[in-house]
């Protein structure tokens, strides 16, 4: 009988090796098995408008949109998405101006938009898990026609107070979103937290911003000539287990009056809501009410607090959660377009979707996390909910056409 003890050692190898090769390659195409073929954003249903080559291996999406300078959707935009300075893919702008792209593993994301007749932009994104779902910045395209150079201008305030900071250092990058790489220009607000940047070239920056005593953060600018009223929200340091929502809409965004809603597990089994009424703006657990007359200091500091309460543009809100006034159950978080659709209105505008409104997220000393206003229609944005026990956030990120009473306030469970 043959047996492989009859062959020399060469010949043994070279039959075992054979044989691996056979039972591998009749169970896989060229291509590796299907599932790393559809992972690679190669599969052939293709849901985006991507072209190009994808070495993604995640079910990732990045998605976003385009306007032109004067807040209307641009479409035929070419928006590239470049992984580690290698360009996975191309898709291109909707009617709507939107964009979105499939199949993305984590990582640093480089977009850039071009078009004929418009300056080419980029911006920046993170993937932090390979199935998150990442809506980024709107992004204005300016006409070439803009003046090449202008002044970028603005104060800085605080989150809570709305006193004016000064001696905020300030690092300004190329691009919407860049929060690393070359510095071309730094400055530091005066005495009354006013910041002016001269002879900017037309386009996106990304300022950096800190303080001792503050939580260091990002927020974007532009350029198109000289643009004044870009304002920030600076934070004071958290202590941990402190969060503080930050919601800001910009002076050219073409809302007066954005409202911040929270909602959260009392302490009788119920839910409470914070809102802009002066009646509304505290929720103490202590008397489980909106207030506590004759409490204690330490009473009085178990509570959620909107903070600031803004009624024009640029406009902040600011909600904090104390370490020690976190409940087991789930806190949500949402954001309403009161200029567009207060009592009465037009519900389902597309303003709130257009007009760039951001929301940031400070939790102790973690890096902040900002959220931006999806294209949808409607005018209630609910952006994310917080579990109170573990703290973790989850994104929501959903528009819908609400109504208010008379007074314009809503229900919000």
């Amino acid at each position: 009988m043959f047996s492989l003890k009859q062959l020399n050692p060469f010949c043994t190898l070279v039959l075992i090796l054979t044989a691996f090769c056979l039972s591998n390659c009749s169970e896989n195409s060229e291509y590796g098995d299907a599932s790393d073929y559809e992972k690679g954003g190669y599969s052939p249903s293709g849901s985006d408008n991507s072209s190009g080559s994808d070495n993604s291996s995640g079910s990732g999406i990045i998605k976003g949109t385009v306007l032109d300078n004067a807040s209307d959707a641009l479409s035929g935009v070419s928006v590239t998405f470049a992984k580690s300075g290698t360009t996975s893919s191309v898709v291109t702008t909707l009617d709507n101006g939107t964009y979105s792209k499939t199949s993305l593993s984590s990582g640093n994301y480089t977009l850039t938009y071009s078009k004929s007749g418009y300056l080419e932009m980029s911006q920046s994104a993170e993937l932090t898990t390979d199935n998150e779902t990442l809506e980024v910045a709107t992004v204005k395209q300016f006409p070439d026609t803009c003046a090449s150079t202008g002044t970028i201008s603005g104060t800085f305030k605080d989150a809570v107070d709305d006193s004016v900071v000064s001696d905020v250092s300030l690092s300004v990058r190329s691009g919407l979103n860049t929060t690393s790489g070359t510095i071309i220009k730094t400055a530091t607000t005066d005495s009354s937290g006013n910041y002016s940047l001269s002879s900017m070239s037309a386009g996106w920056y990304t300022i950096q911003f800190s303080k001792s005593g503050y939580i260091t953060g990002n927020f974007n600018v532009y350029s198109c000539g000289s643009v004044g009223s870009q304002d920030a929200s600076i934070s004071t340091s958290l202590a941990t287990g402190t969060m503080r929502i930050v919601l800001h809409w910009g002076a050219s965004s073409g809302l007066t009056i954005v409202d911040s809603h929270i909602t959260g597990p009392d302490n009788a089994s119920g839910r409470f809501h914070i809102y802009y009424p002066s009646s509304k703006r505290k929720f103490f657990y202590y008397t489980n009410d909106h207030t506590c007359s004759g409490c204690t200091a330490s009473q009085k500091s178990d509570n959620v607090t909107l903070d600031k309460d803004d009624t024009s543009a640029p406009g902040t809100e600011t909600i904090t959660i104390p370490s020690g006034s976190w409940r087991s159950g789930t806190y949500r978080y949402s954001a309403h377009d009161y200029t567009t659709a207060g009592s009465t209105g037009n519900a389902s505008s597309t303003k709130f979707a257009e007009s760039g409104t951001t929301v940031t997220v400070y939790y102790g000393d973690t890096e902040p996390r900002t959220y931006n206003v999806p294209n949808s229609a409607g005018n209630l944005w609910t952006v994310f909910t917080i579990d109170g026990s573990s703290k973790v956030i989850t994104p929501v990120n959903s528009m819908s056409a609400v109504q208010g009473d008379a007074a314009g306030a809503l229900s919000i469970e």
